[in-house]
């Protein structure tokens, strides 16, 4: 993965360094953007040891105030899967799905006439289901917690065409829920080879991926 946005960054600083002498430049009204990565290192100690991240994106609206300022508003969804194997190899199965809605503000430029970028923090309200077999016998159902969520945003955009309203991106999150991971999600007293400490700290995590944003009014 580090190989791959390595070569992606390169190849949008060619793009710029290309475009740079251009002195006209899009400027956008207001778009609307999907964007889907896969979570990575998560923290705090017990959400990393005992949840892997399949799905992390979102779809979003934003406007462009002025000189390049943005507000917006989305949804978004996450899902992580128990790793069972750090639980002893239990024979359950379980996950933690976290749709969420949001405002957004950020800032957008294009430095050419076809290539921008885009950094912004997304910041709203989500709700928590773990569905796993031990809560369904503890339960009856998930177990529900929710909490606020604050996401920075970066995003490396290209135009498919110097007048084209389509863009397609590479897309860097640092996602933070304000609820620390623990036990109780998983509806058990404590998680194998767990300290108390490891259940400290907000539950947050990285996500890398791409990104597909459309320009309305351009055509």
């Amino acid at each position: 993965m580090h190989k791959l946005t390595t070569l992606l960054l390169f190849f949008l600083a060619f793009q710029v360094n290309s475009g740079w002498s251009q002195n006209k430049v899009f400027e956008p009204e207001g778009s609307i953007s999907v964007d889907i990565g896969i979570p990575a290192q998560g923290k705090n100690e017990s959400f990393r040891n005992v949840m892997n991240g399949l799905f992390n994106g979102g779809i979003n609206y934003q406007h462009n105030v002025i000189n390049g300022l943005t507000i917006g508003v989305g949804a978004k969804y996450s899902f992580f899967i128990v790793n069972t194997f750090a639980l002893g190899n239990v024979e359950w199965r379980g996950g933690l799905h976290t749709p969420a809605v949001y405002g957004k503000i950020g800032y957008e430029k294009f430095i050419t006439d076809r290539f921008s970028f885009n950094f912004g923090v997304r910041a709203g309200y989500a709700m928590q289901f773990s569905t796993s077999d031990s809560c369904r016998v503890k339960l009856g159902g998930p177990y529900q917690e929710n909490a606020f969520f604050m996401e920075p945003q970066l995003e490396l955009l290209l135009l498919t065409d110097k007048s084209s309203a389509d863009g397609f991106s590479f897309v860097m999150g640092y996602n933070m829920v304000f609820s620390e991971f623990g036990p109780q999600f998983l509806c058990m007293e404590t998680l194998p080879n767990s300290v108390p400490e490891h259940y400290q700290g907000i539950t947050r995590y990285l996500t890398i991926g791409f990104g597909y944003r459309y320009y309305m009014g351009r055509n």
